[in-house]
């Protein structure tokens, strides 16, 4: 494949609710925890600091996030392959997605999971590359397609119960596996995005964590022993964290067990697997029998799908369900669940179904811990075979964290039972401390996870009785006998609390449940279903029917029975119908309890009623007309914005006829049309026409015309000539709740004509924008003679590109075949070669110079993504200029170009309200702020990056990509007035996502004025940021420090990102004693209430390509502190240099170097009182110091060796309180002639 230049959070929760604490470290969630010592007391902190992680896409596009107390700050986008224009952010409320758009259609159709480009989610999970170097995936296969792993991918697990595989792309070889699964012949924007490679559907494979005296009588257990049932005989399979084999409570319960999880057997490191397990079958031996489980006879099978840190892969808990099915298991309990809000059709649900058809086994299953909210129950409790289970107190009250119903997308009556999951005391797993431990045997936890297990132990006390039952008989049996509550609604807890004494006991049951499902607003006509009822004992039963509230009153005649009785008779069945009538009924979900009750009251049965009434929706059809006024002959597309609801919009292809209809839901949206006009062969990218209509009403059907015809050209002029290389568009949109923002930017090559409809209407609550990165002109290409006809010539794109002409010059045009030396090569695009290497030939030919045209009419966008710019310049050419040249013979050309522009624009328009009538604009130099650049290197040539973030009122993160430069260099830079502005810079090549960057904290220039700043400039040294708040804090007896990062002089800098050229190692003491290390930073780590003294001291070693300086900076920081009220800043120390250096931060041998100290404290934290400092520096990397004497105002002169080398620094400085800091820069500046 070529790649055309075109163009829910996963979270699952242990289902257990537990106050969670941070060990040694974090300002969160108020809790102070109990100070460590040892390795385990020094952390990373969760809050208040600065982090950066980076993450491959399935694509190989990565990207680098930045997130401050869980707020995205930054985005950062390196593309591989392609350019920076075919992909496109998304930020919904916290979410940041970043999605290709030739991948969008993919993921609006369901083939492609859009937890996939959720980069903030990818990265909770801990799918970024520090983490992990494949991206773990599910894939189902095409009917008939071999179950073999895609290209670039490994096979880790065959999953047949989904028709699939667990397969895991490998990050290294970027895009190998999406190439093999993308069907390169399905065009974007269009209805035919597919897959391809026998791939039906790619799902991320999500992380899965793990979500009793008085419970296991409150469901009635003692009564069936009683009876001579207790689970005997019946296998119950517990896929969780394993189990404690050794726990008295569990001797001789297990018959098989297997770990699917990597490196790890089946004991239990959490502690959860042990606690659910023993809730099934724990003998209560360590307890007297005080704590004995439900089914205390049944046989264990124990499978263990989650690691001793309680995470897991769906594809293992797949596996794991496979093997427990096939295992002789009766009932399987999972106390885990995720993906809320599932609509039962993810890979784990299906399994679900699946393996219960195939093999009988009944799935009790968790419905998650997500409540009070609706529509909150997780997979693979979502699934139509699943047993759900929610969570009651000792009184049969649901509570407050047990997932509510309906079931997301369809309504589906979820939870169908409850049972007690509040303070559920059972077996502790040795070494472990989940929950609130009792005693070394046992510990309390709450949740749904406590929940379930009782579920089934009940269903294998139900098994042993009947052993022939299918899963829906014990499904139907368990929930028809259930404890009903009347004021609780049947999406919390289905028809009740399980009530195993009744469901053993009494020969009479009904159908479980009723579910009608979500009907359509306009669906009013009556619908029926029948109630089943059976009589397994010896006489006739005749039971009064009535349909009962549960949880609120239903309109009269909305759920009528067809009698008021039914008599069951002995060893049959009996039905009756049960109708609904929905008009009338308010939107949302409603249900009800049909009770069967027997005249002597001993017999009582109860279903289940479930429906909801859609809102009502309407047809809206958006006509889409090019700038013809005709229906588009390109590809074209209209996304569609809720926003009275949270989420990923909703992209639709548009017909051939330029129209689409959308069904859309009574409420307010916003509609956005595209249009693509590429070239032939889809490679590059010509037009981009976009409209809006922000924020409408809608509450009938609709018809919206986004006229093309009205279309403007969105254009930038400027004072002095440019080009543009970059234009981004972004339209964002406020939720009508006020609070959340929905944001979509999509980029362009400059080389794209961008146009414009204006809005028809206004919204306040709308925000279109339109920013600009341009420079000098690069390239203008012209005959010599034949009327000095301008040739639509293009340098390679790429990471590095072509090299490129700076000036003028004149060459002769010699074809293939031709002597080429010292002239300029005429060459076809070829299929067998690349554009890369068809420069390397000519180039080794002589060549000074090559035009490469293209094999159709039009130009293209070609890309060098190697290392290393083409040997000599490599521009394209149209094929129809190419075949003009190629019959002119041998003409000449004169080409005039920028090498490097001396100056830049970083422009940014942004309009509140709608998308402006015109947006031909021309700014003026004065009008705009100007910026002296000084980039520093120690090495001449050195690749680095540069990245301006400009961001409009309404925009919620800055998005950018790293700019190619060539270091050093000088550079001005005019910037938009009055809109806030990062900077980030990073001491790495563009064409990797590894190399430290920072980012400024955002300024607001003003028109007119003018500031110098220098980047990278020695001394480059470890700092508390200067603009950063909390970056030395501490709250409660927590301490947190910003200790890692390298930033040099520059100021204003926000934070400093570490990536893989940097490493650091922070280690700390409190009054001497250790008390652990980390290689990262910041740092986080205990504090007492006590004054003491805590040293942390930080080495970063700095490793890039044509990085010299620098290499070893050693920070030594001593302080005091207290507890105090509230969050308190910490008086550590930091140096600030002033060095007289030029941009290769070097010196001349022989000469003088002046230097000025400043010594202050975190950002916020005033009265510093300075007692001395002192300053040395080394000819000999440390070996041996002399002492710089420095004056009043902490200014000195360093004496400079006659010979080539470096000079490395050491400062001490205290201040008034003994808070030190002694830092050695080795290094710190060279002298070169």
């Amino acid at each position: 494949m070529r790649f055309r230049r075109r163009a829910a959070l996963l979270s699952f929760t242990l289902a257990t609710t537990m106050a969670t604490t941070l060990a040694g470290g974090g300002l969160v969630h108020g809790a102070t925890p109990a100070p460590k010592t040892g390795e385990d007391a020094v952390t990373t902190p969760s809050q208040a600091e600065v982090r950066t992680a980076k993450v491959t896409l399935v694509t190989g596009d990565q990207v680098t996030v930045a997130t401050r107390a869980g707020k995205t700050l930054a985005v950062n986008i390196t593309p591989y392959h392609r350019s920076a224009a075919e992909l496109r952010t998304y930020t919904v409320g916290t979410d940041v997605y970043v999605i290709p758009r030739d991948v969008e259609a993919l993921v609006h159709n369901g083939q492609v999971d859009g937890r996939l480009f959720n980069v903030t989610q990818l990265i909770a999970q801990g799918y970024d590359d520090a983490h992990h170097a494949s991206t773990p995936l599910i894939v189902r296969y095409a009917s008939g397609a071999k179950d073999t792993a895609p290209g670039g991918a490994r096979l880790t697990r065959k999953l047949p119960g989904v028709r699939g595989a667990a397969v895991s792309a490998d990050k290294r070889k970027g895009a190998a596996f999406w190439e093999a699964v993308d069907d390169d012949s399905a065009r974007a924007g269009t209805p035919k995005a597919r897959l391809s490679g026998g791939v039906q559907r790619l799902w991320l494979d999500g992380k899965v964590k793990a979500l009793l005296d008085r419970s296991v009588p409150q469901i009635g257990a003692p009564e069936a022993w009683k009876d001579g049932f207790d689970g005997t005989g019946v296998k119950v399979a517990v896929l969780d964290t394993g189990v404690d084999a050794t726990h008295p409570d569990l001797a001789d319960r297990i018959v098989e067990s297997r770990s699917f999880v990597p490196g790890e057997t089946v004991r239990d490191g959490h502690g959860h697997g042990t606690h659910v397990a023993s809730t099934i079958v724990g003998s209560g031996a360590a307890s007297g029998g005080k704590y004995r489980g439900v089914a205390p006879g049944a046989g264990l099978i124990v499978g263990k799908v989650l690691d001793d840190g309680g995470s897991g892969s769906e594809s293992s808990i797949i596996d794991g369900m496979d093997w427990a099915a096939h295992s002789g298991a009766k009932v399987i309990s999972m106390s885990l669940g995720g993906r809320e809000g599932a609509d039962g059709t993810d890979p784990m649900a299906m399994a679900v179904n699946e393996l219960t058809a195939q093999t009988g086994v009944l799935f009790t299953i968790a419905a998650g811990n997500s409540g009070p909210a609706a529509t909150s129950v997780g997979s693979p409790g979502a699934a139509d075979a699943a047993l759900t289970v929610g969570a009651v107190d000792s009184t049969d009250a649901v509570t407050d964290f047990s997932s509510r119903g309906p079931r997301g997308g369809n309504g589906g009556l979820k939870p169908e039972i409850t049972a007690p999951g509040s303070r559920i005391v059972a077996a502790r797993a040795a070494g472990t401390t989940m929950g609130t431990p009792v005693d070394g045997s046992y510990t309390t936890a709450s949740g749904t996870s406590m929940a379930t297990p009782h579920v089934a132990g009940a269903a294998a006390i139900l098994a042993q009785r009947h052993p022939d039952w299918t899963p829906a008989r014990l499904k139907s049996q368990l929930i028809s006998t259930a404890k009903t509550t009347a004021a609780t609604s049947v999406y919390a807890q289905g028809a009740g609390r399980v009530d195993v004494a009744r469901a053993l006991r009494q020969p009479v049951s009904a159908s479980g449940t009723a579910d009608f499902g979500l009907r359509d607003w306009d669906a009013t006509a009556p619908v029926g279903k029948k109630i089943e009822y059976v009589n397994d004992g010896d006489q006739p039963v005749t039971l009064a029917l009535k349909v009962e509230n549960a949880g609120e009153e239903l309109p009269a005649g909305v759920l009528s029975l067809g009698a008021d009785s039914v008599t069951v008779p002995a060893h049959g069945t009996a039905a009756v119908d049960l109708t609904l009538n929905t008009a009338g009924v308010t939107t949302g979900s409603h249900g009800a309890h049909v009770t069967a009750v027997s005249a002597d009251g001993r017999t009582a049965a109860v279903t289940a009623v479930g429906f909801g009434r859609d809102v009502q929706r309407f047809d809206v059809t958006l006509k889409v007309l090019d700038r013809d006024g005709k229906p588009t002959s390109g590809a074209a597309a209209v996304t569609a914005w809720q926003l009275d609801r949270f989420g990923l919009p909703e992209t639709y292809p548009v017909a051939a006829d330029g129209t689409v209809v959308v069904r859309v839901p009574r409420g307010e949206h916003a509609f956005i049309s595209e249009i693509f006009h590429y070239n032939s062969d889809w490679s590059r990218l010509e037009e981009y026409t976009y409209a809006a209509q922000p924020g409408t009403v809608i509450d009938s059907d609709r018809t919206f015309t986004l006229d093309g015809a009205k279309a403007g050209p969105v254009t930038m002029t400027t004072s002095r000539p440019t080009e543009t290389n970059r234009t981004r568009i972004g339209l964002n949109f406020q939720a009508v709740d006020g609070d959340r923002i929905y944001d979509r930017e999509t980029w362009l090559d400059g080389e794209t004509a961008v146009y414009s409809v204006p809005s028809q209407t206004a919204n306040e609550r709308f925000e279109s924008r339109a920013g600009w990165s341009l420079g000098a002109p690069a390239l203008d290409a012209r005959l010599v003679g034949h009327g000095n006809r301008s040739l639509d010539a293009a340098y390679l794109e790429g990471w590095t590109g072509s090299a490129r002409i700076d000036g003028t010059r004149v060459l002769r045009v010699a074809k293939a075949g031709e002597d080429v030396r010292g002239k300029l090569a005429l060459v076809k695009r070829s299929a067998e070669r690349t554009v890369r290497e068809q420069a390397d030939d000519a180039a080794s030919a002589g060549a000074l110079a090559i035009l490469i045209y293209n094999d159709i009419p039009e130009n293209w966008l070609a890309g060098n993504w190697g290392t290393t710019a083409t040997k000599i310049p490599a521009m394209t050419l149209s094929g129809t200029q190419g075949e003009e040249l190629a019959a002119l013979g041998n003409p000449r050309i004169r080409i005039s170009g920028t090498a490097v522009s001396p100056y830049s624009y970083e422009l940014l328009k942004y309009r509140k309200g709608g998308i402006p009538a015109d947006q031909r604009y021309r700014v003026r130099d004065q009008e705009l702020a100007t910026v002296d650049s000084s980039f520093h290197a120690s090495t001449p040539a050195t690749e680095g990056g540069y990245a301006r973030l400009t961001r409009s009122p309404m925009q919620p993160t800055a998005n950018f990509v790293f700019d190619r430069v060539v270091l050093p260099r000088s550079r001005t830079e005019y910037v938009s007035a009055d809109v806030p502005t990062w900077e980030a810079v990073k001491a790495a090549p563009v064409w990797t996502s590894d190399g430290s960057w920072k980012v400024t904290n955002p300024s607001t220039l003003k028109a007119g004025q003018r500031v110098h700043r220098d980047w990278n400039k020695a001394v480059v040294r470890t700092a508390l940021p200067d603009a950063q708040s909390n970056s030395a804090v501490r709250q409660g007896d927590v301490g947190v420090v910003a200790s890692g990062g390298l930033l040099d002089t520059a100021p204003d800098q926000a934070f400093s990102a570490e990536a893989g050229s940097d490493k650091a190692l922070s280690t700390v003491y409190r009054d001497g004693q250790l008390l652990g290390s980390i290689r990262s930073a910041p740092v986080a780590f205990p504090m007492t209430a006590q004054r003491a003294e805590y040293r942390v001291v930080t080495d970063v070693q700095r490793d890039a390509p044509g990085w010299t300086t620098s290499t070893e900076v050693r920070t030594d920081w001593r302080f005091h502190s207290e507890r105090q009220e509230g969050l308190t800043l910490l008086p550590v120390l930091s140096v600030d240099y002033r060095l007289d250096v030029d941009q290769a931060n070097s010196a001349r041998p022989h000469s003088t170097t002046r230097i000025g100290l400043g010594v202050r404290y975190p950002k916020g934290l005033n009265g510093l009182k300075l007692a001395g400092a002192k300053l040395w520096a080394s000819y000999d990397d440390g070996t041996n110091w002399r002492q710089v004497r420095l004056d009043g105002g902490l200014n000195g002169t360093i004496g400079n060796p006659a010979n080539a080398g470096f000079v490395s620094l050491r400062v001490q400085a205290t201040d008034a309180d003994g808070n030190t800091i002694e830092q050695t820069v080795t290094r710190a500046y060279q002298i070169r002639r």
